[in-house]
């Protein structure tokens, strides 16, 4: 069964937090998940990201990928994660072909999916994507988060 999650859940589990958390509603199941992310437009990178002509910067389309990477490791039933993690024991480790092919603006909403390959202690591997209506924003082959379990 999938776990559905709101913001203030999310904002409870997570080490990140505002102004730079990307996820206002979350899916987590095993093998699996999905985020949705609602453009603003009064973040805080808006001022400069370009003047006159507002961009969702491509790095943190990425960036919101890897936040579901570490918000699946915290809330997800999967059983190859044989205890509970510790959210401050998650880092980034690296991406893969990592491919942006869509600007995204304030009032649009992006959808990311996350698809795990391998968790095995202490490495999680997963693929994402993005999409607005349908049409695909981001697509990361990999991306390696290091974690561990609370002491």
């Amino acid at each position: 069964m999938d776990r559905k999650l709101n913001r203030q859940e999310i904002e409870a589990l997570m080490p990140h937090g505002d102004p730079f958390l990307f996820i206002d509603s979350a899916e987590i199941g095993i093998g699996s998940a999905k985020m949705k992310y609602k453009i603003r437009g009064d973040e805080f990178f808006f001022k400069g990201h370009f003047k006159n002509n507002p961009i969702f910067p491509a790095t943190l389309m990425l960036e919101a990928v890897g936040q579901l990477g570490v918000l699946y490791l915290l809330a997800s039933p999967d059983p190859a994660i044989e205890k509970p993690v510790d959210p401050k024991k998650i880092f980034f480790i690296s991406s893969d072909n990592a491919r942006c092919s869509r600007f995204c603006r304030p009032g649009e909403t992006l959808d990311i999916e996350l698809k795990v390959s391998r968790i095995r202690r202490p490495l999680f591997l997963f693929e994402g994507m993005s999409s607005v209506e349908g049409e695909r924003a981001s697509f990361v082959e990999r991306i390696t988060l290091t974690f561990d379990y609370k002491s």
